[in-house]
């Protein structure tokens, strides 16, 4: 038999046997929305022009319950549930910002949380995903599973989301495992597993594709907005949106860019890229390589754009009926927010920053404490009448007290 049909058999039996004990959730590309998007024609305006509320929630700040940044944001039961990873904790607050609790990590900064809304729980890893710790929500531990698989690797890890009790979807980016490896198992090459241990794979890639080195600070991830068991997702290097669920994968949106912001259209295929992929993105600063905390409301589409650059509008919004684009950065505050600023870039690692969470009806934001302070002090000669809330925070506290959050209602016409 000649080689090139003895390697094709072989591979094709190695598919087999991984289908038999995994499914393969089908990529279905059929029916998708294409919208092209030019950055550099972007609408600003006031906070009131693209949102119909604004409320701030000022974190209660005690010695036990003092932070820094959110450095990730999730609402459970009711609950704000704020990591600060440079505290190496996660904050536990009620839903009008009191303090309740706090989950302290260990020797290990945590680096990120998962929540199980069917269990109330919030699990963690404080030892490089080596165990998952698992607490309720007056910060008690509940329990602690080993985590390693018998390959090798974690079974949860930062980009893990439960859509049930016991039922997870996890993603990962491509992995460059040598198949001879006795560790290595197909699973690997796909960046969507399904369950624990894994019983389906979504996006399954090639050998080719093992190739595609990633920019990790980055990352895609999975976000939900408002449905716990469905998720957006975007590929690297892609500007496709998908939609996720426990059986189904789907192309929702399709993004178009100006040429000079896009990829080489090859960028995936072309092996002269392989292992190059992200030097070639550090060298052409201003293309656009990912889009990541992307959310969707109502009609309403917001994502960031990421590039090497920092002269980019990063957070964009656009609306599915009008057409409308906005650059959050051009939105102003006014009487709305109480000349108070809204939003507050910060630079992190993490995924969760800026706009840190969607509950499918609100954007959530984080504003530092000095920001806050900062601005009234610029506007003291408006006359601004805040609510009950906002004059409690700045009468009793400083500069150097807790973040707010800020809860966004977009409009639904834009």
């Amino acid at each position: 038999m000649p080689i090139k049909w003895s390697v094709l058999l072989f591979g094709w039996i190695l598919w087999a046997g991984v289908a038999a004990a995994q499914d393969i959730i089908p990529t279905d590309t059929s029916h998708f929305t294409t919208i092209r998007i030019d950055p550099a024609n972007t609408m600003g305006g006031n906070v009131s022009d693209v949102f119909a509320s604004v409320n701030y929630i000022p974190l209660e700040t005690t010695p036990e319950s003092l932070l820094g940044e959110v450095s990730q944001l999730a609402i459970l039961n009711g609950y704000y549930l704020v990591l600060d990873y440079d505290k190496n904790a996660i904050f536990i607050f009620t839903n009008s910002g009191k303090y309740h609790a706090k989950i302290k990590g260990g020797d290990q900064r945590i680096g990120h949380f998962m929540v199980n809304k069917w269990t109330n729980q919030v699990a963690y890893s404080g030892d490089n995903y080596q165990t998952i710790t698992y607490c309720d929500l007056d910060g008690k531990v509940v329990k602690q599973d080993a985590n390693i698989t018998p390959e090798g690797l974690p079974a949860l890890y930062s980009n893990s989301f439960f859509v049930g009790a016991k039922e997870v979807i996890s993603y990962f980016t491509y992995l460059n495992i040598d198949t001879t490896s006795k560790y290595y198992n197909a699973y690997y090459w796909s960046l969507l597993k399904y369950g624990n241990p894994v019983y389906a794979l979504g996006m399954p890639y090639t050998a080719a594709q093992t190739k595609i080195d990633v920019i990790l600070a980055n990352l895609t991830t999975m976000t939900t907005s408002g449905i716990d068991t469905a998720f957006l997702l975007a590929k690297p290097y892609e500007y496709g949106l998908y939609t996720v669920t426990p059986h189904t994968i789907r192309l929702a949106y399709q993004f178009i860019f100006p040429q000079s912001l896009s990829l080489p259209p090859d960028f995936l295929t072309n092996p002269v890229y392989n292992l190059k992929r992200i030097k070639y993105v550090d060298d052409h600063r201003d293309l656009i390589y990912s889009l990541n905390n992307y959310y969707q409301v109502g009609d309403n589409l917001l994502w960031r754009e990421c590039s090497m650059s920092s002269n980019k509008e990063e957070y964009l919004l656009y609306n599915l009926t009008s057409g409308n684009l906005f650059a959050i950065k051009h939105i102003l505050p006014d009487a709305l927010s109480y000349y108070l600023p809204f939003y507050e870039t910060i630079s992190s690692i993490f995924d969760n920053v800026g706009f840190a969470y969607c509950d499918g009806a609100s954007l959530y934001t984080s504003v530092s404490s000095l920001a806050m302070f900062k601005t009234k002090e610029e506007n003291k000669d408006k006359n601004i009448v805040l609510p009950a809330v906002l004059q409690t925070y700045f009468n009793k506290g400083n500069a150097r007290d807790n973040p707010v959050l800020v809860q966004l209602q977009l409009k639904k016409e834009l």
